[in-house]
């Protein structure tokens, strides 16, 4: 029966490519270092506009297990040094792109009762993630997956 049918593989679109524009690089570039501000200030209602439902559901979750442990994420000096197309392809009304996001931030977790820093310091940190974009129907690029390398 059809139960037995694999699953899509994510890394494998059955999509047509796209092209990339600088205009989508400069979106790419600019809902890094909002998403990073969402994060760091724990806005829910601003990280809607900027990722899916489902990338919202998980960083909600992350919020409240800090909160749990009483600290804070805060991300601060979010620089895009390079962003390296991987794919990029349309599937019905939604496109999608896959970037390697090579970033420098500062990331520090901080207890909220003393403002002590638990994790991290004020060094910079170069990060590398596989971020995906999606937009549908030519709307705005969101966030819709993040992969550590």
């Amino acid at each position: 029966g059809g139960m037995n049918a694999a699953p899509q593989d994510a890394q494998a679109p059955q999509g047509t490519p796209i092209e990339i524009g600088e205009g989508d690089y400069n979106a790419f570039e600019k809902l890094l270092s909002d998403i990073q501000a969402a994060w760091s200030n724990e806005d829910i209602a601003a990280l809607r506009k900027f990722a899916t439902p489902e990338m919202v559901s998980y960083f909600s979750e992350d919020m409240t297990a800090n909160a749990g442990r009483g600290v804070v994420n805060k991300v601060s000096d979010v620089k895009l040094l390079q962003g390296d197309l991987a794919e990029a392809w349309s599937e019905g009304n939604a496109d999608y792109a896959t970037v390697a996001m090579h970033f420098t931030l500062v990331d520090q977790t901080i207890e909220r009762a003393s403002g002590r820093v638990v994790e991290g310091s004020t060094t910079p940190q170069e990060v590398t993630e596989v971020w995906t974009f999606r937009r549908d129907n030519g709307a705005n690029w969101m966030l819709s997956a993040i992969q550590a390398v």
